[in-house]
């Protein structure tokens, strides 16, 4: 295939002109490398600022609920339930719809807008005065919160390339996992005094954080981290802002025949169902099934949590590794800790059938046992979704980033649903909690499959993304070979009009005689008289032009004046140019 480029002839350049270009070249680039740390840094923080509003109700239930002059039933059923339900379902909406709109628009921008809607739901819900109220205050925060995230991994695929993402989704999943936490400790400490003071503590700096991304973030070039970056960034720079183009069918094949996604989500749901009875129900199961008391129980989370920490932090540096031998490698590893979480969290659920009543074991075993479960169960996040970006295209990463939030919400909330279900039938929670880990296995064996897929789904990414960057800079070649027909054509026709305005208006034409011949030039030389017969003739045969305009003539034809031709000339190699041009686009 043949592209039509464009060569410009410059005088050659002296070494002192290199020099200062190479330095400018490396002073932008470190600039630029700045500025993206800078705009990393300021991301994670303020999303860990919004992901701190998860938690800031939990532990002020009951004060809440005093200022509803709710009952314990009332209390669960209203604030525990029905408010949930209003948080996390708009979080879906806001994640689908911050899916498709990262694939279309400036997402610094948009990462910055949905901090500031975090952080004024947050003051809307200090000033709450009924039940109502606080239900569409935790809405609009569900909404701010849940579009967050695939933002924040569009903008990763951007600023990563291939063999460092899975570090960087572990970064993600830190600072998300850090906000909770933060979360937790605010409304602890400072719910202490009145339940609203969290919304407006944690209503400040998300909101300056969403200012410094709007004036400082930088907004990474889309599919700049891939091997054709020049390419892809023709290809994104003719069609990034429409939406027809974001909707096209090579998106919609793309996704289609991408089984690694369709492997990859089954971790999200119902991979994630045994997540939401840890999350609801291990406090309540540690205090009333093994009997430990609150402080040792809190204690036992910040352990799990500590732990899980690690967990994610470790296997993004182990997937990182992994890719740079092998990309397949992060399938298999991912499998392996989705599979290998599940026997801690056996026999932790099991303890007092293995191991009699807690009181009478260890406690230094148990603790261990948990700091192993929480390390393994953590492990297997950043490499997943270091998949699902390295296997989808640049557009379509948000969106498919925005699917797995909402089946990992789902799952979630899902699993106190099913767990309720079966501990009716199988005769007790303890044994529930077991059978539900059965998912963590049958997900981590699809997960291992990838295998088989994922090579291939990434090289047809590679590919789809080659195709389209060629043919958009085949569209973008004839549009300016287009452009150069057109401005030749207007600077000849420029400069055709500039010569007849200059032209004198009673310049002599001359006639055309022909040149003498061989026999002329031997004849011998005539007298003064002929000489001036021949000077006479000569000077009666000039006219002037405006005669020759008006239809005047003598019996030869008019000779141009060199300047004449020499503008001829010029158009004839102006429309030789154009001709050739269009040829080469046909």
């Amino acid at each position: 295939m043949e592209y039509l480029e464009t060569v410009r002839l410059l005088p050659p350049r002296s070494s002192k002109e290199s020099d200062e270009e190479q330095g400018q070249a490396i002073a932008g680039t470190s600039y630029k490398v700045d500025k993206q740390n800078l705009s990393v840094v300021l991301t994670l923080v303020a999303l860990g600022f919004m992901y701190s509003v998860h938690n800031l109700i939990a532990p002020n239930m009951t004060a809440i609920a005093k200022l509803f002059h709710f009952n314990n039933y009332e209390r669960d059923a209203y604030i525990g339930g029905e408010l949930t339900l209003f948080f996390y379902f708009p979080g879906v909406f806001g994640a689908l719809l911050a899916g498709v709109l990262s694939g279309m628009l400036n997402r610094s921008m948009l990462i910055a807008s949905l901090a500031m809607i975090t952080s004024v739901a947050c003051l809307l819900t200090a000033r709450v005065g009924t039940f109502g109220e606080l239900a569409w205050a935790r809405a609009l925060t569900g909404f701010g919160i849940g579009g967050s995230l695939p933002v924040v991994y569009s903008l990763i695929g951007d600023w990563f390339p291939a063999k460092k993402r899975a570090r960087a989704t572990a970064y993600v999943s830190a600072a998300s996992g850090i906000g909770v936490f933060v979360g937790q400790c605010v409304a602890t400490i400072t719910g202490s005094v009145d339940w609203r003071w969290p919304f407006f503590v944690i209503a400040l700096p998300t909101a300056i954080t969403g200012g410094l991304i709007w004036y400082f973030a930088h907004e990474p070039l889309r599919g700049s981290q891939e091997e054709t970056m020049h390419e892809t960034q023709t290809l994104y720079d003719n069609h990034s802002t429409s939406p027809m183009a974001f909707f096209s069918s090579r998106q919609l094949k793309a996704l289609r025949n991408n089984h690694t996604n369709m492997l990859v989500l089954l971790s999200a749901f119902p991979g994630n169902i045994p997540w939401g009875v840890i999350i609801v129900y291990i406090h309540d199961f540690l205090v009333q099934d093994l009997g430990l008391s609150t402080n040792s129980a809190l204690g036992s989370i910040a352990i799990l949590s500590a732990s899980a920490f690690v967990g994610v932090l470790t296997g993004g540096l182990v997937g990182e590794q992994l890719y740079g031998a092998n990309s397949r490698y992060l399938g298999i590893f991912g499998g392996f800790c989705n599979t290998a979480r599940a026997v801690p969290f056996f026999i932790i659920f099991g303890w007092t059938t293995f191991f009699g009543p807690l009181a009478k074991s260890s406690e230094g075993a148990f603790f261990t046992v948990l700091m192993i479960g929480g390390f393994f169960a953590t492990m297997a996040s950043a490499c997943t979704g270091a998949m699902l970006l390295n296997v989808n295209l640049p557009e379509m990463r948000g969106s498919v980033m925005a699917m797995y939030s909402v089946l990992d919400d789902l799952s979630k909330g899902f699993g106190t649903l099913f767990v309720s279900m079966i501990v009716r039938i199988v005769g007790g929670r303890a044994l529930a909690y077991q059978l539900s880990l059965l998912l963590w296995v049958a997900t981590g064996m699809a997960l291992s499959y990838t295998w088989y897929t994922y090579d291939e789904d990434e090289a047809a990414m590679r590919k789809n993304l080659d195709e389209a960057a060629q043919e958009a800079m085949v569209v973008a070649s004839k549009m300016r070979a287009q452009q150069a027909i057109r401005d030749r054509a207007k600077a000849a026709g420029a400069a055709h009009f500039a010569h007849k305005v200059e032209k004198p208006k009673c310049e002599p034409t001359r006639y055309w005689k022909p040149p003498p011949s061989s026999a002329a030039l031997l004849s011998p030389p005539r007298g003064p008289r002929d000489s001036a017969s021949t000077t006479a003739g000569s000077d009666t045969a000039s006219v002037c032009s405006t005669s020759s305009s008006s239809g005047r003539g003598g019996s030869g034809r008019p000779g141009p004046s060199a300047a004449i031709l020499e503008q001829r000339e010029r158009l004839r190699r102006a429309s030789r140019a154009a001709a050739e041009a269009a040829s080469r686009v046909r």
